[in-house]
């Protein structure tokens, strides 16, 4: 059968040089049911009022006389729609009803969801570090270390003043039990993590260490690497009479 008002709404269209995607925008209504009115593909619609409607405002947008049009035209749109069979214009508004808030809903489901995502990452790493709080709070694992000694100096003042103190710089490339003393003073006593640092000035240093392999220690400047060697617990104790030996190893 041919498409006698899908063709002359394309000349309507042609004669005035606009194309469908002009109209889209004009009017807001998809090239693929512009197309539609132009190849008469009326079963996609949802009833015949919203074909009236959208070719009304095809033919505005083409600068068309639409009174004209229809005038023109409407036994032959008489003749193309089946009154059986078209849905009512109720019954599609309410469907249009029920997608958007389908849409709605989705579209609320992913944002909880992404605010809730964005909660659980500033509660792990966004300050206050929250994480770092909980794993400090969680009771210490105990870690077998030597023996420590027995001699210790109670006071500063027993070392000998004629040398300068020594500086200790301890860095840790993954957890590890620090146990620090300087002279007969307890610095630090827990489990340092990845990224921490300490420093210690004194005249007698003594440091056992749980994980040697995971400390990175200086001693007045200098680098000491003999003890990431070492695969098990050490204890090491730094003072003016071995400072010369332990820099040379």
């Amino acid at each position: 059968m041919e498409k006698i008002i899908g063709q002359a709404l394309r000349k309507e269209r042609e004669s005035r040089g606009v194309s469908l995607a002009d109209i889209a925008a004009e009017t807001r209504i998809s090239t693929r049911m512009l197309q539609a009115l132009e190849d008469e593909e009326f079963d996609i619609f949802p009833g015949k009022f919203y074909v009236h409607y959208y070719m009304k405002n095809y033919l505005l947008a083409c600068g068309a006389d639409d009174t004209a049009f229809f005038n023109t035209y409407r036994d032959y749109l008489k003749n193309v729609f089946r009154r059986d069979d078209e849905l009512q214009a109720e019954q599609y508004m309410q469907k249009m009803t029920y997608a958007r808030f389908r849409r709605n809903r989705t579209i609320l489901v992913a944002l909880l969801l992404l605010a809730g995502l964005a909660l659980l990452a500033f509660l792990l790493l966004g300050p206050p570090r929250w994480l770092d709080k909980v794993l400090a709070d969680r009771p210490e694992v105990a870690v077998a270390v030597p023996p420590f000694s027995s001699h210790l100096l109670r006071l500063e003042e027993e070392s000998c003043l004629s040398e300068a103190p020594i500086a200790a710089r301890l860095e840790l490339d993954a957890p590890c039990w620090l146990q620090l003393w300087r002279g007969g003073a307890k610095v630090a006593e827990r489990t340092f993590r990845k990224g921490e640092g300490v420093s210690l000035h004194g005249y007698q240093l003594t440091m056992v260490i749980s994980n040697p392999t995971a400390l990175r220690l200086q001693i007045n400047g200098r680098d000491i690497s003999f003890l990431r060697r070492s695969p098990t617990a050490l204890k090491l104790v730094v003072d003016p009479g071995n400072l010369q030996e332990i820099l040379s190893r």
